[in-house]
Parts: structure tokens; sequence; C-alpha cells
């Protein structure tokens, strides 16, 4: 355990320090964007009620997460299978599982402030009464690392660095336009809606509604149980 913990702890350090050419676009994806998505949606046509303001806030802080749990993740472990990354660390005495808890944990540092910024910003903005309940601590880490792991297991799998650009930018076509994050379920269409329980913003977003509203009931409970069966998926390549 302590020669994992070192592994990591280096390994985390050096995927920090590779983060700093990206760093501006990662600070806007995980705060500018949530908060221009809050504005520009919460005002369109007359406004939204603040039922749809709570539907927007806190779908914008799950589609943050998205893109840079399953986007960003994506692309950074294809790029470093793509150079060669991991046959070097395969020649060294470190395992593949704490490289990759490193990729994913360097990401779940940059997601958090700009998420809690869009949740304490929106709420701000449009005056809603959110609860900032201790469940936010559980349920943003949850959902980062469930995403991580999607996109983990998309770098991983796919054949090129080519085919994980595409498919990594239509997660997050799929999340803002074909899942109940941004719209409400009742909104889509059926078939959409079948599609919608099988992925894992769905649960994010519903916790995440539940939890800055007061609400803990048996469906968070199910949300917080999804969330937490998915981070699993990363460790058949561990």
């Amino acid at each position: 355990m302590k020669r994992h913990w070192t592994e990591f702890r280096y390994l985390f350090i050096v995927q920090l320090l590779e983060e700093r050419g990206f760093l501006a676009g990662t600070i806007f994806f995980t705060t500018v964007f949530p908060l221009l998505l809050v504005f520009g949606l919460g005002v369109v046509g007359d406004g939204q009620s603040p039922a749809g303001l709570t539907y927007i806030i806190t779908g914008s802080a799950v589609s943050s997460l998205t893109f840079v749990g399953i986007t960003m993740v994506a692309q950074s472990i294809a790029w470093m299978k793509d150079r060669g990354d991991f046959l070097y660390y395969a020649s060294l005495p470190i395992s593949k599982s704490s490289v990759l808890l490193a990729v994913i944990a360097s990401k779940l540092v940059l997601q958090m402030p700009g998420i809690l910024v869009a949740l304490v910003g929106g709420g701000l903005l449009y005056r809603l009464d959110f609860k900032l309940s201790p469940l936010l601590l559980l349920i943003l880490p949850l959902t980062a690392l469930a995403l991580s792991g999607m996109g983990a297991a998309l770098g991983l799998l796919s054949p090129s660095l080519q085919l994980v650009n595409l498919l990594s930018q239509v997660a997050g076509i799929v999340v803002l336009f074909a899942a109940p994050v941004m719209i409400p379920m009742e909104s889509l269409p059926l078939a959409l809606q079948w599609f919608g329980l099988l992925l894992p913003p769905t649960y994010a977003a519903d916790a995440l509604r539940r939890a800055v509203a007061g609400v803990t009931d048996a469906r968070l409970l199910l949300d917080l149980g999804v969330l937490v069966g998915r981070p699993s998926w990363t460790q058949p390549y561990g």
C-alpha cells in the first residue's frame, strides 16, 4: 500500500505539471463555460421558472464534469497511449493502476472549484434558495470519478486518437441535448428517456438537483448507488 501511495503521489504531481500548458482552457471549461450556460439559457425567451433554472444550473455543472471527465480524460489517456507513455511506464516498477488513478485524480482537482463556482454563482444570480447540503461533498466527487472512469475506459479501448476525439466530443453533445441533464425527462421523446436511463450523467444531475433542493429520499439513494457502481468500470484496466 505504501508503495502504491508513493507511485500515485509522484505520478499525480507529474500529471498536474503537464496540465500547465492547457490550464487556461481547462479553467474556461470548468468555470466560465458553465456560468455562460447558466446565464444564456436562463434568459432565453422570457426567462425560466425557478424549477427550470435549477435544471439549467445543475445541468451545466454536470455538463462541465462530463467535458472534463469524459472528453479530457479520454483524450489525455489516448494521447499518452499514442505517444508511448504507457510503454515507458511499463519499463518502470510502476503499476498501471497508479498511472490511471493519477490521470483521473489530476482532472478531479481541476474540476471541483469550477463546479462549485457554477452552483454558487447560478444560485446568487437568480436568487434561488439552494441548500448547501453536505451530500454535495459526496455527489460531486462521485460524479467526477464515475465520468472520469468512463473517459479512461474510452481512451484505453479506442484503437486511435482520432476516434477518441470524435467519440468524446459526441459524448458531450449527447449529455447536453439527448439526456435529462439540461432538459427535463418528461420533455424528451420516449426513446431518449429510455436511453437517458443508461447514462451516468442522468443520475448525477438528478442527485445534484435533489441535494440543492434539500430532498433526501429513495431516489437520491438510487442515484448515489449508480454513481458508486460506475468507477468500478476502470478496474479491469488497472
